[in-house]
């Protein structure tokens, strides 16, 4: 019987998107966290300030007496804890105060970012650059806006002028490298992430996107390069670890690889993908039992997940258990139909049709 492994391809979770030219999905979503987790640029810095306990009698009277640079401020160490209801309220007081406050339209839509309001976020990026229009940092915070949105043409138009205004603020390469990652122009991010480097060589976020790039682009080698220098210069970096695993698996180190996926799990036992890759590895190596193992798992914590479920029954099928294996089979069938992986569905329904030959 032929039994086709759905290996690489899947370790890459690989799904075509109309949204991000050229990017496995696994890898999107990773990047996408990675690159979206450079910092907004804040024009106010947040200090703390102890705020006395104010009664509802004397409400008003603060609010009278309250400059809109204490609101800017108390909204500012609001964002930095999460409380974003509350940021918000105050940078709404901080702008009735003073309309004019382009940093309290900026903070304001930080907070919208973090809350997944992007258009309210872009329409007060909009406000903060007409009132102060010379701020590159207003313009790389609706970068990051529109690259939160997908919109990686006005993205990468935003950052190229905020490092029109200043050429030497690594974050901005590395957020307009990142755009041209996640829009496939993947020598224009190269080009990016180096100036990034260049400017700061410690920026381990600029090693782990230019390694994506190059793993993309398949140069394994120097991509695993990248992420063993962003692992050593955050060595908590599951992400990193996760992508030099595929790229170690691609270029055939397996124990590199297996060691990578083994180092995800040790940070983060939940990790579904990492517990499929290394289950994926000893299919391939015919460990069925470790293989089930890791499988098993996987699906324990995703039970959506459509690849884990196709090698598992592969892994049954080696094992002989036919009609355990149908069942995991079909289940990856409706999985990647609704997930529109067709690889993996049409590879599922050729292993069934197999098996029931």
């Amino acid at each position: 019987m032929y039994i086709k492994l759905y290996h690489f391809q899947q370790v890459l979770n690989y799904k075509p998107s109309q949204n991000i030219v050229g990017i496995p999905k696994i890898i999107r979503n990773t990047i996408y966290l990675l690159g979206l987790s450079a910092i907004f640029i804040s024009p106010v810095a947040a200090r703390e300030v102890q705020i006395s306990q104010i009664s509802s009698t004397m409400a008003e009277t603060y609010i009278a007496q309250t400059t809109a640079e204490d609101f800017l401020r108390r909204g500012v160490q609001k964002l930095e804890i999460g409380n974003l209801p509350g940021a918000i309220e105050d940078f709404n007081q901080a702008i009735t105060t003073d309309p004019n406050s382009a940093s309290a339209y900026s903070n304001r839509g930080q907070a919208y970012v973090l809350q997944g309001e992007i258009q309210k976020a872009i329409n007060d990026f909009n406000q903060a650059i007409e009132i102060a229009p010379n701020s590159f940092i207003y313009y790389n915070n609706r970068g990051l806006a529109y690259l939160k949105r997908g919109n990686f043409e006005g993205a990468i138009a935003d950052f190229t002028t905020a490092i029109d205004m200043n050429s030497n603020f690594a974050i901005i390469y590395n957020n307009r490298g990142f755009a041209h990652l996640q829009a496939g122009n993947f020598p224009d991010a190269i080009a990016d992430f180096n100036r990034t480097l260049e400017i700061d060589p410690n920026d381990a976020m600029a090693y782990k996107n230019r390694g994506f790039t190059r793993l993309l682009q398949g140069n394994m080698q120097q991509a695993i390069s990248d992420f063993k220098q962003s692992i050593e210069l955050n060595p908590n970096d599951i992400s990193a670890y996760q992508a030099r695993g595929i790229a170690n698996l691609k270029q055939g180190n397996i124990q590199d690889a297996i060691s990578d996926f083994n180092q995800v799990i040790q940070f983060d036992p939940n990790y579904a993908q990492a517990y499929a890759n290394r289950g994926a590895i000893h299919l391939q190596q015919d460990d069925i039992q470790q293989a089930l193992s890791d499988l098993n798992k996987a699906i324990e914590i995703n039970p959506n997940y459509a690849s884990a479920y196709y090698h598992r029954g592969i892994a049954r099928v080696q094992l002989g258990n036919e009609e355990e294996a149908i069942a995991d089979l079909q289940n990856a069938v409706d999985l990647s139909r609704q997930q529109g992986d067709r690889t993996l569905y049409q590879l599922s329904i050729d292993q069934i049709q197999m098996l029931q030959q």
